[in-house]
């Protein structure tokens, strides 16, 4: 699942426009106030776009002390204060800026992303969903409220979000590329592919969904595309080690060990604590009759995640092979108790 990053917009406020449009010699006092208060708000849409966030807050301070109404300059300060990580006083803006323009829908879906961020997802989901009665053409609203649903598990729920966004945005290649995942996840992996194409189709850039689409390919046992696709993503994104670990999976089932051995090492060289590749390379030794260097990185994956239930069943796997097997089956008990049901078989079989 890949996020689009994106930089929020800006509310351009109409009261420049207004203002000096008047037909009229006389300038009164409120006048100036209103006229002052717009000129700092777009000093501080300025700045916000230069990326000086702080000076932009401050910007939109000025302008809301002289005007308590300027609902556009509190929603941008919020906006501003997000960026600056700080989210719960960015959501404290939107809802003066929700008080004040009950249907600002930018605003909803402002505040749904600070409650995503601060783990709040029931909320965010709440806030998204507004934003999109008030402006079913939000295809941000769609976007972000079909990742949360993904993230929850209610992948048909998502598919629907991304599909919106799609529908109102086509070119929106990062809702392509999420549907495709949410696809993969209820095990249509043809619909999943397509969707991955058209993403590439739409931005060929996208080094992670190169990596995806090869995921795909090894599902489909296609591993020689499925290289290839992760050769790409590793173009793309030199220090995209999921790819780099992805290719070694699918370099094993080819049966080139030396291959999946480099690269995985690779993956190790870059994160000494990654459980995970230790336990692909425990198999990759395994494959190469290698059982005691087996053993021992299914050990190293263990002592950086003792509940990792594959590692403990693959390691009295490798025990076996090096007649142990008190050790296998304490290891098969081990990876049992974590819920891996097959660990059952290998108990039952040393037994007989």
């Amino acid at each position: 699942m890949k996020k689009v990053l994106l930089a929020l917009t800006i509310v351009l406020s109409s009261v420049a426009t207004t203002l000096f449009a008047q037909n009229t010699d006389t300038v009164r006092i409120g006048d100036q106030e209103a006229m002052l208060a717009e000129r700092l708000y777009n000093e501080g849409i300025a700045l916000y776009e230069e990326g000086d966030f702080a000076q932009a807050a401050g910007k939109f301070d000025e302008a809301i002390s002289i005007r308590e109404d300027f609902y556009q300059a509190y929603y941008n300060r919020g906006v501003v204060t997000a960026a600056k990580g700080d989210y719960r006083q960015a959501i404290a803006d939107y809802n003066i800026a929700i008080s004040g323009e009950p249907g600002f829908s930018m605003a909803y879906f402002s505040r749904g992303l600070a409650r995503a961020e601060m783990g709040r997802p029931a909320e965010a989901i709440e806030d998204y969903t507004q934003a999109i009665n008030y402006d079913v053409q939000n295809y941000l609203a769609h976007y972000y409220r079909g990742i949360l649903h993904y993230e929850n598990g209610r992948y048909g729920d998502a598919i629907n979000d991304f599909t919106d966004a799609i529908s109102i945005n086509a070119g929106f290649a990062y809702a392509y590329n999420d549907r495709g995942s949410a696809q993969r996840m209820q095990g249509d992996l043809q619909a999943a592919a397509s969707d991955y194409q058209q993403a590439l189709l739409l931005d060929n850039t996208l080094y992670f969904v190169y990596n995806n689409l090869g995921s795909v390919r090894i599902q489909q046992e296609n591993n020689r595309e499925a290289i290839e696709l992760f050769s790409t993503a590793i173009r793309l994104s030199p220090d995209y080690y999921k790819a780099l670990k992805n290719r070694s999976l699918a370099y094993k089932k080819m049966g080139d060990y030396e291959s999946a051995l480099t690269d995985i090492n690779h993956v190790i060289e870059a994160d000494e604590d990654n459980a995970t590749a230790f336990n692909i390379r425990g198999t990759i030794h395994y494959r190469m009759q290698n059982y005691q260097k087996a053993v021992d990185d299914h050990s190293r994956a263990i002592e950086h995640d003792p509940e990792f239930g594959a590692a403990y069943l693959n390691r009295g796997i490798a025990k076996e092979m090096l007649r142990d097997q008190r050790g296998a089956i304490n290891d098969w008990e081990k990876a049992l108790e974590m819920g891996l049901t097959q660990a059952r078989e290998y108990i039952d079989s040393s037994n007989r």
